[in-house]
């Protein structure tokens, strides 16, 4: 996986039940939503300029930096006097701050923007308070929008070099529509939904968030959850339809009445809860447990670009694998046979119900575990983690001429477009989709052929 910033916003979710992804919160299939905690080893445009000011980390906690490049966290790099990287939150390519040092490790350093004493022309005012009070919720809020996709695009195209691929220039594109995200894993601190603080467990309670759908709004700010640690809000921006999933009981939950309210224990005891979202003309059941892309925009950006990477394929089976909901089997899918690969229980309850009316085979299964047969296209959007060796062998047993591989991390979308490449195929054609403004998370949609 890429690296994450304490707190931050990810792929899946809105993240703010720890200090760091992929820590203490499961919510069972919400463990694809790409989690991780590990720190970037090095800037995006692989500098090894060692400008800056003369100082030792092991002697002071607040310095003056010049940041020379960006890492694929979206933290601006500088280095110390004694060579040692250090990765400033907040700070821009070009600019002079002074920093405040939060962790120390014998390679690296973290450290947080205090003052920039010469900003970046990309840099813009945070528009968000809670940020500003340390909320972790947002990590890229102090970039032009412009300039977010351009750092993303260079993230991506640097780990592809790490790995010794060569591809076109690709298509940059941003949502159209969006609306903030649709599903939110929020902490809840005195009866109240909120974010951790960055590096924290403190909770930052918001009374405003623009970075998620109203529908969801309303229920983080002016919902109450007494006696739950956490809270789940999902709703469907298309459909009206919400949920919450609060840690224990829900006899005190206060929400409106047109929400649907289930504990984690009444899940796991068999209870059925979902909501439904349309995408594409699709109207898609998704359960509370069940894997989702977290904006309805951003699945229709990804459907717009899946279906065209695929047009002019040979006539035959699509293979969707990672299929979560079925999302792209009854999307893209729609005029061919398919076979949707899923591990996820309620994922794939809700894809027998999204699926109902396709030609479709729905296998339960890893997809390192599928036995393949003929499919002239394969679309694969697994998690954070990447297909890796066993599931790239799997699939290619099948002999696609066309394999669209949907990433949300750049490293292991650089890994695994090496072991494709190795394997016979090249990259024809690749889009960066800013699926996640004002975050430094990012998708990849590319198209692989023989």
């Amino acid at each position: 996986m890429d690296s994450v910033a304490p707190g931050s916003l990810e792929g899946g979710d809105l993240i703010a039940e720890t200090g760091e992804v992929g820590g203490q919160n499961r919510w069972t299939d919400f463990d694809r939503a790409h989690h991780d905690a590990t720190l970037p080893e090095s800037p995006v445009d692989g500098s090894t300029d060692q400008a800056g000011f003369g100082w030792a980390l092991d002697t002071v906690c607040s310095v003056e930096l010049r940041v020379t490049a960006t890492s694929r966290d979206g933290a601006g790099v500088a280095r110390a006097e004694d060579g040692r990287v250090v990765f400033v939150e907040g700070a821009l390519p070009g600019e002079s701050v002074t920093a405040e040092v939060v962790r120390i490790d014998k390679r690296w350093s973290r450290a947080r923007v205090v003052t920039v004493l010469e900003p970046s022309p990309d840099r813009v005012p945070v528009p968000c308070a809670h940020q500003l009070e340390g909320c972790g919720g947002c990590d890229l809020l102090h970039v032009t929008p412009d300039a977010q996709l351009t750092m993303k695009t260079a993230m991506a195209i640097d780990q592809l070099a790490r790995a010794g691929v060569e591809v076109p220039d690709p298509t940059m594109r941003r949502l159209v529509g969006d609306q903030g995200r649709t599903t939110i894993r929020a902490a809840v601190h005195d009866g109240r939904a909120g974010y951790r603080s960055r590096g924290s467990h403190d909770v930052v309670v918001p009374d405003e968030c623009d970075a998620v759908d109203p529908l969801a709004e309303e229920l983080l700010v002016d919902g109450r959850y007494p006696g739950s640690g956490r809270v789940l809000i999902r709703v469907g921006n298309r459909t009206g339809d919400r949920m919450v999933v609060v840690e224990r009981d829900t006899f005190d939950v206060s929400v409106p009445d047109d929400v649907v309210v289930v504990s984690e224990a009444q899940l796991k005891k068999g209870r059925r809860a979902w909501i439904h979202e349309e995408i594409d003309g699709r109207r898609l059941r998704v359960s509370a447990n069940a894997f989702f892309q977290n904006r309805p925009a951003g699945c229709d950006a990804l459907v717009d670009e899946v279906r065209s990477m695929i047009e002019g394929a040979p006539e035959g089976h699509l293979v969707d694998a990672y299929a979560g909901v079925g999302l792209f089997s009854a999307t893209v899918g729609r005029n061919r046979p398919v076979i949707a690969i899923e591990r996820g229980r309620d994922s794939v309850a809700d894809a027998r119900i999204n699926l109902t009316a396709r030609e479709a085979r729905i296998v339960k299964a890893d997809v390192e575990r599928w036995r393949p047969s003929p499919a002239p296209v394969v679309v694969a959007d697994p998690a954070r983690e990447g297909l890796g060796k066993r599931a790239v062998k799997t699939l290619l047993r099948a002999d696609p001429s066309v394999l669209v591989l949907v990433s949300c991390d750049p490293s292991s979308f650089g890994r695994d477009a090496a072991l494709l490449l190795d394997a016979g195929l090249h990259v024809d054609r690749w889009t960066v989709l800013d699926m996640f403004p004002g975050t430094s998370h990012v998708e990849t949609v590319a198209r692989f052929t023989r």
